[in-house]
């Protein structure tokens, strides 16, 4: 990311103006300075390339992420098909995934009062031996649920497997075990 100087809009007003979230009179100061800024041009350029490298990776099933409520109603509202397994603490299900499928969600039901942090640990049967950690996972105390958005590329090419999701709450160093979820997956008929 370019380097702005310090009397020119920060990253963060930027992206806010370019996320539609700034006031009325920031988006006329920054339409203002950008008219004359080639440096801040090239920074909001580079926020909106990275946006769509995001975007990009998302649509190619190429990313594994937690997400909020906010984030999934967003993009449902945009159009993206989603597929979604709720599944309640320490359950499983049996799942797939189709070809027309844009966006694979799991909606892990798990008690979040109290927690400070929140990890996540993946593993796959076909590598037992590999755990995939995600620290500090965002979630809502309020929600009593995690989304978990796994590369949905892996899972559409990966064949009959299984699937296991650990929610970990992490205070003052220690690990607690809040939930285990079991995804047994089959490939989509024909695929």
């Amino acid at each position: 990311m370019s380097a702005i100087p310090s009397n020119h809009p920060s990253i963060d007003a930027l992206l806010d103006y370019w996320l539609n979230d700034s006031d009325a009179a920031a988006i006329e100061a920054i339409d203002e300075h950008l008219m004359q800024c080639e440096p801040c041009g090239q920074a909001l350029d580079e926020l909106v390339a990275l946006g769509e490298g995001v975007r990009a990776a998302f649509r190619s099933g190429a990313v594994s992420a937690m997400a909020s409520d906010a984030f999934l109603k967003r993009v449902v509202g945009r159009g993206v098909h989603v597929r979604e397994y709720r599944l309640a603490r320490n359950g499983s299900v049996n799942c797939t995934v189709g070809p027309g499928d844009d966006l694979l969600v799991a909606h892990l039901e798990t008690p979040l009062q109290d927690v400070e942090r929140l990890d996540a640990v993946v593993t796959l049967s076909f590598a037992p031996d590999v755990q995939h950690r995600l620290h500090d996972v965002p979630f809502d105390s309020q929600a009593g649920e995690v989304l978990w958005m796994p590369k949905l590329g892996l899972v559409r090419d990966a064949p009959a497997h299984t699937a296991e999701v650990t929610l970990l709450s992490v205070d003052a160093g220690a690990a607690r075990e809040l939930g285990r979820y079991t995804f047994h997956h089959r490939p989509w008929p024909g695929h």
